[in-house]
């Protein structure tokens, strides 16, 4: 019996490489490196930089610093859906509670300087129930983070079966690359 040059670990005199570690048996041998697949390359040095695509206008740091890693195109391509879906609704919910205040105006308070308006049952229900909506999208942003800073590929629930920002997405990598 012989032992690895590499890790010391008892080898038969007939063995090419040792079972521990890898290592070819003669001594001069290099141990034997595990392969790794492009993808996963790609992932291990992107992850670090890929979440910012989930912190709304930051997503431009790695779509413009990492534009040719595909990691960071598909967490791009996420979080600007993701970006567009929240200014969307930020719009939306506040052209309906500007509506609504109208339709409820609330009544008229004096206070010790001032005549203040205080908002009526209606429009605070509807404020809070448009704030869920908010709380909804920050929990997909902490999930994007999450994924993309442990090197997963996982699409954001509901958001993702919105293709429009992907194919604007890829039309602008595209033009970055030529």
């Amino acid at each position: 019996m012989k032992n690895c040059a590499n890790c010391g670990a008892q080898m038969n005199d007939e063995a090419t490489f040792c079972s521990s570690c890898g290592a070819a048996a003669s001594s001069n041998a290099a141990p034997v490196q595990p392969q790794v697949i492009d993808g996963d390359a790609d992932v291990q040095q992107n992850k670090g930089i890929a979440w910012l695509a989930y912190c709304g206008p930051l997503l431009l740091i790695p779509m413009l610093a990492r534009k040719t890693s595909a990691y960071c195109k598909f967490h791009v391509k996420q979080g600007a859906t993701l970006l567009a879906v929240a200014i969307a609704y930020s719009v939306v919910t506040e052209v309906l509670k500007a509506i609504i205040r109208a339709i409820f105006p609330g009544r008229i308070v004096e206070g010790l300087l001032f005549y203040y308006r205080e908002p009526s049952a209606v429009s605070v229900l509807f404020s809070v129930l448009f704030s869920l909506g908010s709380v909804f999208l920050c929990v997909l942003a902490i999930i994007g983070i999450v994924n993309a800073a442990t090197g997963k590929k996982n699409k954001l629930p509901l958001i993702s079966m919105i293709p429009w920002v992907e194919n604007l997405m890829d039309k602008i990598y595209d033009s970055m690359n030529h």
